[in-house]
């Protein structure tokens, strides 16, 4: 009996210690499958990655135009205050270039994408003029579409537009460089925020009564494009406006989402009215 109880005894514990092994196996092969299905999720997010759902999700400090700053006699200190912070932005420039080359071993390649951002800003234009939006597409982030089939449905069916560019009034400037981390991605794009000093002709025709009115005016945009350098493919993701003389320098993320969103909102309304007193731009 004791015999055979021990006998009974050593072969439950062997099927035990089957079960056990079976069991841990089979909990090993299903962490083993469950990240292997993670991992691809993950790479299935990686691959699924949309450059055009990018906005202007911060506040981006542009300097004050030498015309707009009061005079150094009056107000030496806010003078002063942004001659520094000029320097300052030339300075971070400066650094975020050689970081941005350090890490991904990519030389900038300023000149072409100052050509394709003048492209695509002159795409822009035309075609919205022509409610040809759709065409923009491939170019533009999906704030400034919206924003941009917005606006189109609210010029009247019998008025017919026509958008000409007749000259750069001086030589468009880069005035920001960011490059800019994505989650679970190399760093290969970069943030440029340009200047355009502009003369444009805006030209109305009125279909019913076959009246046209030609506009020409001098315009000054601030454009944000996004680059991939490894591409050197260019979306534009909105405009901003340039900073008051007494603006403090913002920090380069907002950890606010609702404010982001509401910020990539706003900025990818290029053809919005530049802010007031009355009507301040969202600030942190």
């Amino acid at each position: 009996m004791i015999v055979g109880y021990r006998g009974v005894v050593v072969r439950r514990v062997g099927v035990s210690r089957l079960a056990n092994v079976y069991n841990t196996r089979l909990f090993s092969s299903g962490v083993k499958l469950l990240d292997e299905a993670e991992q691809k999720q993950d790479t299935k997010k990686i691959q699924d990655f949309n450059p055009r759902h990018l906005g202007v999700a911060s506040e981006l400090y542009v300097p004050a135009s030498l015309s707009r700053l009061p005079s150094v006699i009056t107000s030496p200190k806010l003078w002063f205050d942004n001659v520094i912070r000029r320097i300052y932005m030339l300075g971070l420039n400066t650094v975020q270039i050689g970081i941005f080359r350090f890490q991904t071993g990519i030389k900038p390649a300023f000149l072409l994408w100052k050509n394709k951002a003048i492209e695509t800003y002159v795409q822009v234009n035309t075609n919205f003029a022509s409610k040809s939006v759709e065409k923009l597409k491939p170019e533009v982030s999906v704030w400034v579409e919206e924003a941009l089939n917005a606006r189109s449905k609210q010029i009247p069916d019998n008025v017919k537009l026509d958008w000409q560019l007749l000259k750069f009034n001086d030589v468009p400037k880069l005035i920001s460089i960011q490059p800019m981390m994505i989650p679970g991605r190399p760093l290969e794009h970069i943030q440029l925020l340009y200047r355009f000093n502009t003369k444009q002709r805006l030209v109305k025709l009125n279909k019913t009564n076959n009246k046209v009115e030609k506009l020409d005016r001098d315009v000054v945009d601030y454009m944000v494009f996004l680059c991939d350098a490894t591409t050197n493919d260019l979306i534009l993701m909105g405009s901003v406006f340039e900073s008051k003389p007494d603006a403090k320098l913002p920090k380069n993320y907002d950890d606010n989402t609702e404010k982001a969103v509401r910020r990539m909102k706003e900025c990818g309304d290029i053809y919005r009215v530049p802010p007031s007193s009355e009507n301040p731009q969202i600030t942190n």
